[in-house]
């Protein structure tokens, strides 16, 4: 089982450097997606916390209509949250930031998702 946490760069673009408000972000994306696997895949959810590896991946995309597509793709197969910083601090503006997956079992892991390059 593992959980994704998919960056937008465009969202990297308009932070101006602050990239601890990115950390943020993904924390929000991982920990809502957990709850809405409670509510929708609890078997999942308990696997993942039950399991010895939680295992947390960090990816990128370039936009945020891949985050979109990516959402829309994997909420039939496991949890998942668009995370849209509101706009108080770091942003001028509300933000779409990331989006996260999970937990997801290993044989539900697409292609587009396995291929993405890790964020750094």
């Amino acid at each position: 089982m593992k959980m994704y946490n998919v960056v937008s760069k465009e969202a990297v673009k308009k932070m101006n450097g602050v990239r601890g408000k990115l950390l943020t972000q993904g924390q929000h994306g991982i920990l809502h997606s957990f709850w809405d696997a409670e509510a929708r895949f609890p078997e999942q959810a308990a696997e993942y916390k039950n399991s010895e590896h939680a295992r947390k991946i960090n990816v990128s995309v370039e936009t945020d209509e891949e985050l979109q597509e990516l959402r829309d793709r994997y909420a039939a197969v496991c949890g998942v949250s668009l995370v849209k910083d509101a706009g108080f601090t770091v942003f001028k503006e509300p933000t779409i930031t990331c989006l996260g997956i999970g937990p997801i079992r290993e044989e539900d892991i697409g292609e587009d998702l396995r291929s993405l390059p890790l964020f750094k």
